[in-house]
């Protein structure tokens, strides 16, 4: 079943105009989400987000045409699903003289990437330009970060991280294909009596989707001191991220949350490059903060 417009419709459906540019040049964008509880707990950020690249991007989307949370509410009470359940909505790239066509569909919950070992991360297979105008941006034209996803999954990984095309000596990584990137440095994966943490994390001045999960886990991590002798200060302006430094490593994902990365493995040479705790203590109490955040039979609520 898919979400149209208020309606909803079997899987056939939907009706686009042969004139629309997503049939040309790919043009269009799509939101991925997830219920926490039976709540779209981010929907209104991720609604927002492609109002913002709409705009940007000169996309005709009506945002009278996206789904609200009682549209999601009613579609999935119609589908039966009974669970948490996967979101996709998508707009078209509307006709020259047309509005977008937008519509969602739901899905199953992915398992646990990288299963309980944690993830692991294809490095040097995937080059960005820091001047690329859609790195930015969820788009429909999404066959670069697709092929770089494919390449990590032959290479017997989960995910693969971007870095710049300029080759400097020392530069680090931006995100991953469908992740953001983050690190933290020192602790030495010990909460208490350790070196102080530090929480880094991309710009989104470089060219990564600033994700919506990104920003929660940043809210996450700055609340963290209230009420509490352990705090991680946070870094969110880097360029890029060096690997080398990190003593603990996770990725963002609106759908999978926070997810733990166990290892980085070198695209030359197949062989594993750098291995960190999955997941190590800060990583596991920003999860723990983070479920109790969204889901609202596990305390606050977003």
């Amino acid at each position: 079943m898919i979400w149209v417009d208020g309606k909803i419709l079997p899987d056939d459906g939907l009706a686009i105009n042969a004139a629309d540019r997503t049939f040309e040049h790919g043009l269009g964008l799509f939101e991925t989400l997830r219920t926490w509880g039976g709540r779209p707990a981010l929907l209104d950020r991720h609604r927002a987000r492609m109002l913002r690249s709409a705009e940007e991007l000169r996309l005709p989307i009506d945002p009278a045409s996206l789904p609200d949370a009682e549209a999601v509410r009613a579609f999935l009470e119609a589908e039966g699903a009974g669970e948490d359940r996967l979101l996709r909505i998508t707009a078209s790239g509307g006709t020259e003289s047309g509005k977008s066509i937008v519509w969602m569909r739901s899905a199953p919950l992915p398992g646990p990437l990288g299963g309980e070992a944690g993830a692991s991360v294809l490095v040097d297979a995937w080059k960005v330009a820091l001047d690329d105008p859609m790195a930015r941006h969820k788009s429909l034209n999404y066959w670069p970060r697709r092929l770089a996803y494919e390449e990590a999954r032959r290479q017997g990984c989960d995910e693969t991280l971007s870095r710049p095309t300029d080759g400097r000596a020392g530069g680090g990584y931006f995100e991953g294909s469908r992740t953001n990137l983050f690190t933290i440095r020192g602790g030495g994966s010990g909460l208490v009596g350790k070196s102080p943490a530090i929480l880094n994390t991309t710009s989104p001045r470089s060219p990564i989707v600033p994700g919506i999960m990104r920003g929660e886990v940043l809210k996450v991590a700055g609340d963290l001191a209230e009420g509490s002798d352990q705090e991680i200060p946070i870094i969110d302006d880097l360029e890029d991220i060096l690997l080398d430094e990190a003593d603990e490593v996770f990725l963002t994902n609106s759908v999978r949350g926070i997810i733990p990365v166990a290892r980085a493995v070198d695209a030359r040479t197949g062989k594993e490059r750098h291995r960190w705790p999955s997941p190590g203590p800060w990583t596991q109490r920003l999860q723990d903060l983070l479920a109790e955040r969204l889901r609202p039979d596990r305390g606050e609520t977003p």
